[in-house]
């Protein structure tokens, strides 16, 4: 009998959801949903000089599954954060998560002159209409990351925000290929020191070779982190990201009620670790005890 419940039963990532949109090309639904939650949220977050809106992302979609081809060639919308006025002190927030790795943003870098790049989304607001890039935040799609063919397309334009000292906040909840940071380990290929899912924040300042990027790696069943995101200067916003990923698994009874079946394992069970597997029978195991009580 499948089990079904509107609330996301993982602590984090739901591996049951992800498994699905990664073997049935039904991604781009949740991606938009997800991106307009967390600008929303942000939008209540943020200090009174900053905005945040949903532009033209540094991605190209979609890909076709059964062709195992890219279908359309055209930018996703994702979010970029604004400053209208410079802050006189620095916004913090509540607690945030310690990253599981820390890199020299330049180690993430791969400069490729092939490509052209797009124009940089993300701007600081401050006299008239003038607008300076402050953040961008990004959440990976399958055709972006490697071996698919736009991954060396966002790869370079994502090297270009970052040498125009942009910050930048990649979500990479796709646990069936690498991360488009050929430094990290890679989980499909078992990789010591490796996760299924990771949230990346790169601050190129104050030059590349100095900026770091901080890595928060989780495993299955892993709460997703509250992060401090950079702003400009010395402002941050601490972003719950495992709040707003909760609210867009709930908000969509496709999602909670038709896809994610506790009582069968997820599509491409052995894609996981041993380990994730493990987490995963675990889960599934307490949903079914839930059931019955």
């Amino acid at each position: 009998m499948p089990i079904h419940r509107r609330e996301n039963q993982y602590r984090g990532v739901n591996a049951h959801l992800h498994s699905y949109f990664q073997n049935s090309g039904d991604w781009e639904g949740f991606h938009d949903k997800h991106i307009t939650h967390l600008s929303d949220m942000l939008d209540t977050l943020l200090p009174a000089n900053y905005y945040a809106i949903n532009e033209s992302s540094l991605q190209i979609s979609g890909y076709d599954l059964d062709k195992d081809s890219d279908v359309r060639i055209r930018t996703r919308a994702d979010i970029a954060v604004y400053q209208s006025e410079p802050s006189q002190t620095p916004f913090g927030g509540a607690a945030t998560f310690a990253p599981t790795a820390t890199l020299p943003v330049a180690e993430t870098i791969i400069l490729d002159d092939d490509f052209e790049f797009q124009s940089v989304v993300i701007y600081q607001v401050q006299e008239g209409d003038r607008r300076i890039p402050v953040t961008r935040i990004e959440l990976l799609s399958p055709g972006n990351k490697p071996p698919q063919a736009h991954y060396r397309q966002y790869v370079a334009r994502r090297a270009k925000t970052l040498e125009s000292g942009i910050r930048l906040v990649e979500l990479d909840y796709l646990h069936q290929s690498r991360s488009p940071i050929d430094i990290l380990p890679s989980y499909p290929h078992r990789e010591q020191k490796a996760y299924p899912y990771c949230i990346l924040v790169s601050d190129p300042r104050p030059t590349l070779q100095e900026g770091l990027t901080k890595i928060y790696g989780m495993n299955v069943d892993d709460p997703i982190p509250t992060i401090s995101v950079p702003l400009a200067g010395a402002d941050t916003v601490t972003v719950d990201f495992g709040e707003v990923y909760n609210q867009t698994f709930g908000s969509n009874r496709y999602y909670s009620m038709i896809v994610v079946d506790y009582e069968q394992e997820p599509p491409r069970f052995d894609t996981y670790s041993e380990a994730d597997q493990a987490r995963i029978r675990q889960r599934m195991t307490a949903v079914a005890a839930a059931q019955q009580a």
